[in-house]
């Protein structure tokens, strides 16, 4: 049974795009069958992999039945596959409210998928919205990266009320601090001073790095382009606290 993890915020610019293909990458590295898929309509991660859907394929299409094995296309990169963001995929919205099923469609239709690939990680879209609340059912972990501010702070535990509420109890939810620069008292200090009241804030903390930044200037991932720099090793022990949490 496949294990799928959600890079999810609240909020963008907080690294979750570079991070899910990153953290995609090294399971991929481990010889695992790996799928990314792609749900930001940014596209960023189908960008960093270098691949882009068929023109034939509609956000209409993907939301059928075996819609998802037929738009998934491999990546240059051993064991490394893309579910690419697809044109108008924005109007996913609209398409998962019209069924029946629409809170839980995206788990269903990643089911046949679980023969295929050893994990899914879903690039999700920031927001809280139908297609959240899918992504986040959907999810055996959802994986929160967190810029150390006090704006993630709050956005953190709007998160967890809106899980509350809606009755979502994801497997494992989990949070990373993000883009940190240790040059900063607020940055430096916030694990610490949430150490009680984020009990789900992992160890691992991947600092701001002008890498990270580089990724699109030969589209690949970090830890692939310089696996020894200081960023792709905090990704790197990253990987290595999500994976043991799986078992």
């Amino acid at each position: 049974m496949a294990q799928t993890v959600a890079l999810y915020s609240v909020k963008g610019g907080v690294g979750k795009t570079a991070s899910a293909v990153n953290l995609a990458a090294l399971s991929a590295a481990a010889g695992r069958q790996v799928l990314v898929w792609d749900l930001d309509p940014q596209s960023a991660a189908s960008w960093y992999l270098q691949t882009e859907a068929g023109a034939e394929r509609s956000v209409k299409k993907l939301l059928k039945p075996k819609g998802l094995a037929a738009s998934v296309r491999p990546t240059i990169h051993s064991h490394l596959w893309v579910l690419p963001a697809l044109p108008g995929q924005q109007a996913i919205e609209h398409h998962l409210a019209d069924k029946k099923d629409a809170g839980y469609r995206l788990a269903k239709l990643i089911d046949p998928l679980a023969e295929q690939f050893e994990e899914i990680w879903i690039d999700a879209p920031p927001g809280l919205s139908l297609l959240a609340d899918n992504i986040l059912r959907a999810a055996d972990m959802v994986l929160v990266p967190m810029v150390p501010t006090h704006l993630s702070e709050r956005t953190w535990f709007q998160l967890k009320g809106h899980l509350r509420d809606r009755g979502i109890h994801p497997d494992q939810l989990r949070a990373f601090l993000s883009m940190v620069d240790r040059r900063r008292t607020l940055h430096r200090d916030f694990a610490e001073r949430h150490r009680h009241d984020m009990p789900e804030l992992l160890e691992a903390q991947i600092p701001y790095a002008s890498l990270i930044e580089q990724m699109g200037d030969d589209q690949q991932p970090s830890v692939y382009r310089e696996p020894r720099h200081p960023a792709s090793q905090a990704y790197r022990s990253l990987w290595e606290e999500i994976d043991a949490l799986f078992g």
